[in-house]
């Protein structure tokens, strides 16, 4: 599956080496050297994904991220932050901002052509239901810009699985000054329970006790009531095989551990932002057949 990549740096040598890597795997690869011409493209409908360097003369990556994200016609459009800051902060920055993942230079090639992959998979399916919703309001049917927002707010729903109680009693704590959230250290009565009972996050640790937490995962993805929800792993530091493989599977985003709970909440924000916003074209694409029916 290929797409338009817009690489924006403004260091020539960074640009070039990220659009060697992008075109040998048969992405088409545009390029900008500031923010304000990365907009400017994004306008014009000329991205499907955006890799965005943070450190850049004039207007930063992260304004530029806001600027995107704040613009209806362009806030779908999946951004990736490449930077040399290495800082969890920075990262937290990043995510507040709006960035759908962060990547930090030297970038690994197979981190980012399955990011890159990933992502494309997902613009593919919303920009499918978008292009429906829109087609109804044009007929005064909807007000999708609207209701998509009003989609977004609220708590949600989160299941940690983790057999390793202790710290995950932690995070769950963290997790409750913002959201609903449950522990479960069964995976099989995690399995059970999501798809009886909806949530809008799982987080997987992939190191279970006498279990497989990347099969857990390919469970989620292949059961029909569990298939759109967004997927959160937690690898342990050596794990990037694993996680590679759980990337390319279709999970969503990961942690590392010790885990942030900074950051932890803002990529549980931005999962749970995207999957309100999917349900909801998705919800519109069920009342068009009905109302065609």
């Amino acid at each position: 599956m290929t797409a338009r990549i817009l690489v924006v740096d403004d260091i020539l040598a960074n640009v070039k080496l990220l659009e060697a890597r992008l075109t040998a795997e048969y992405f088409d690869v545009i390029t900008a050297s500031n923010g304000p011409d990365a907009i400017d493209i994004c306008n014009r409908g000329l991205a499907d994904i955006v890799l965005l360097d943070v450190m850049m003369p004039g207007m930063d990556g992260f304004e530029a991220c806001r600027r995107l994200k704040a613009n209806v016609a362009t806030q779908h459009i999946p951004v990736i932050m490449v930077t040399a800051l290495d800082q969890s902060s920075d990262r937290v920055q990043g995510l507040e901002s709006g960035a759908d993942d962060f990547l930090t230079k030297p970038v690994d090639e197979i981190a980012l052509i399955t990011r890159v992959r990933n992502l494309v998979r997902l613009k593919v399916l919303n920009d499918e239901m978008r292009m429906r919703a829109a087609t109804r309001q044009e007929l005064g049917i909807l007000d999708t810009a609207t209701q998509a927002a009003e989609a977004d707010a609220g708590r949600g729903r989160v299941m940690l699985i983790d057999s390793a109680v202790r710290s995950a009693q932690r995070l769950v704590e963290s997790l409750s000054k913002d959201h609903q959230a449950t522990l479960v250290s069964d995976p099989n009565q995690a399995l059970l329970q999501l798809a009886e009972d909806p949530h809008d996050v799982a987080l997987v640790s992939l190191d279970l006790d006498g279990a497989d937490g990347l099969r857990l995962c390919s469970q989620i993805r292949s059961l029909e009531r569990t298939r759109n929800l967004p997927v959160i792993v937690i690898v342990d530091h050596g794990g990037e095989a694993r996680l590679m493989r759980a990337l390319d599977m279709g999970v969503n985003d990961y942690l590392k551990r010790p885990v942030d709970r900074n950051e932890m909440l803002a990529r549980i924000r931005t999962q749970i932002k995207r999957k309100r916003y999917a349900d909801f074209l998705r919800a519109s694409l069920d009342q068009s057949v009905e109302q065609s029916i």
